[in-house]
């Protein structure tokens, strides 16, 4: 093939038992003589693999993550599987998908059997002796320098498992974001201040062992790959891919991607090169060949333009902070758990646009109605402590305000981003109010929001819940326990039993200004009652209430 090569010694090339750890390969011709072997058994990098030759790979690689390994608190399947559903959030082609699959599979080879079950985090343990990787021979293309300990040789399970992969006959696109992921967390602890006192004690511990925060010039090349921009992500991903309460799709739903990213027969460690040339675990410069194409579609794209090149892609980084990992798995983890996000203002909207949004929220109550139009404002007001008439709350607003229309109704809203991201759908407004609340005032009694007796379907079962919605609360005035935040009773929310008689309340949700708190329909809450001492400021708990509906649900409803 036209693939980038390495200047490397010559090696014997494995068999079709390469895959199965149990067995050793027995070697039958070195490079310069493999013309002699049978037609039957020649196999040339580029040629297409067979339907039972992807089904071996699959398999083999199936249980490799079987084994139950640990990966911090998670198992590394899972840890596995996160990382690839966030590839598939951010748009990603399917190489780079299997790349963020398979991120981790180095580390598997540092065993002769990588099917034994190992109680303890994968990477604390020293290669074994007759490990897989030096089976394959593929401890000889790693750059390790002189004198360097077992820890260091296991700490480039990126140069390793990228190896593997090229071996194994996959695009060339997966390995290299394989290969680059680690060194995307060397570039992070050289680019971003703050990035290194962010890492787990033992993502410091592998660090030093893989070169420590790359040095300018070291950026200067990485920053040259095509996918640079790909394999930052990749490492952000990995950070993402470590919670315990985000359910996502199972390794049987990315089996059909790994069968369709394999594109060539196995091949000799080496024969297919690598990205970048290495001096130790410093890169000093890029395979001079390595090319990549745009993602071609899947009608035109032959196995040639495959295997010859990396894709080039880049990820579309959020406008919100708190929908880029490991952020986003944060959030969607306590969403599925707990059914509540809390989000700080920063990392949604911005402090600019909360000072624009306020503003815009107290000019609702000079809105005039006069009693005709049907689609409101409406207010209600009561008496404040002084016996002084004050707003009480506003109802439909939107239809008369442009600020507040376009922040919670256009296609580029920053909470209907946020809602969307977390429910997994397109939503759309349907209701929207404000909450003034006054010092003394008072709260509302523990209950759920329901749209009984609105022509909505109703809840019917976990599986079947009727007219989905979510609550939105924008804290326009600091929300605290002593002037009324909201508690939420996820406990109850977590059974899915539909309308509840009975009512806990474990989480008092404070926030700042213009920080949200969103959750699910039938998710139990209450506002505390607003301690009179706090202020003789006239409004100290304003809220801004909108609650979104599944988008295409949403116009039947109203």
């Amino acid at each position: 093939s036209n693939l980038p090569r390495l200047a490397i010694p010559v090696v014997e090339r494995p068999t079709s038992t390469t895959l199965n750890p149990k067995k050793k390969w027995t070697p039958r011709a070195t490079r310069q003589t493999r013309m002699t072997e049978t037609k039957e058994e020649a196999k040339v990098v580029g040629m297409t693999p067979s339907e039972a030759y992807k089904d071996e790979v699959v398999a083999s690689i199936r249980s490799f993550y079987d084994d139950g390994s640990k990966y911090g608190s998670l198992s590394q399947s899972l840890h596995a599987v996160q990382a690839a559903r966030q590839a598939v959030l951010a748009g990603a082609p399917k190489e780079v998908v299997v790349g963020a699959l398979l991120h981790d599979i180095g580390w598997k080879l540092a065993r002769e059997n990588p099917k034994t079950p190992n109680g303890e985090p994968i990477y604390f343990n020293a290669p074994e002796k007759g490990c897989l990787a030096e089976q394959l021979g593929i401890l000889t293309h790693c750059a390790i320098p002189d004198g360097a300990d077992v820890a260091r040789l296991r700490a480039q399970h990126d140069v390793i498992g990228g190896t593997f992969l090229r071996m194994l006959g996959f695009d060339e696109t997966v390995a290299h974001v394989v290969e680059g992921h680690v060194l995307a967390k060397r570039y992070l602890c050289h680019a971003e201040a703050d990035y290194h006192g962010k890492l787990s004690a033992a993502s410091k511990r592998t660090l030093e062992f893989q070169g420590g925060p790359m040095t300018a010039d070291e950026a200067a090349i990485f920053e040259k790959d095509p996918l640079f921009e790909a394999c930052v992500e990749m490492r952000r991903w990995d950070e993402g891919a470590k919670e315990p309460h985000w359910g996502v799709p199972t390794w049987d739903a990315y089996e059909p991607l790994i069968r369709e990213c394999v594109v060539r027969e196995r091949s000799a460690p080496g024969e297919c090169a690598g990205t970048y040339e290495r001096r130790g675990n410093e890169i000093v410069g890029l395979v001079a060949t390595v090319t990549t194409t745009s993602p071609p579609e899947p009608s035109s794209a032959s196995k040639e333009e495959k295997t010859e090149t990396a894709l080039s892609w880049a990820p579309t980084i959020p406008a919100q902070p708190c929908l880029r990992s490991p952020r986003q798995t944060e959030l969607l983890a306590q969403w599925q758990h707990k059914g509540y996000v809390v989000l700080r203002r920063d990392e949604w909207l911005g402090a600019d646009a909360a000072e624009a949004l306020s503003q815009a929220v107290w000019e609702v109550p000079k809105i005039k109605y006069d009693g005709s139009a049907p689609n409101g404002p409406f207010h209600t007001w009561e008496k404040d402590r002084a016996g002084e008439t004050v707003p009480s709350r506003t109802e439909a607003y939107a239809d008369h305000h442009p600020v507040l229309d376009k922040f919670l109704r256009s296609d580029d809203s920053p909470l209907k981003a946020v809602v969307a991201h977390l429910a997994g759908e397109k939503v759309a407004l349907y209701k929207d109010k404000i909450n003034y609340k006054a010092p003394g005032g008072g709260g509302y009694a523990a209950h759920q929001d329901g749209y009984r007796g609105l022509e909505v379907p109703q809840y019917k079962s976990p599986e079947d819940r009727g007219f989905i919605t979510y609550v939105c609360m924008v804290a326009v005035d600091a929300s605290t326990t002593a002037n009324g935040c909201p508690e939420l009773g996820w406990e109850c929310w977590q059974r899915k039993e539909g309308w509840l008689r009975e009512i806990k309340m474990p989480d008092q949700c404070c926030a700042t200004k213009e920080d949200a708190v969103t959750f699910q329909d039938m998710g139990p809450y209450e506002a505390i009652e607003m301690d009179r001492a706090e202020s003789e400021s006239p409004m100290l708990g304003t809220s801004l209430v909108v609650v979104v509906s599944r988008d295409s649900s949403c116009d039947a409803a109203q």
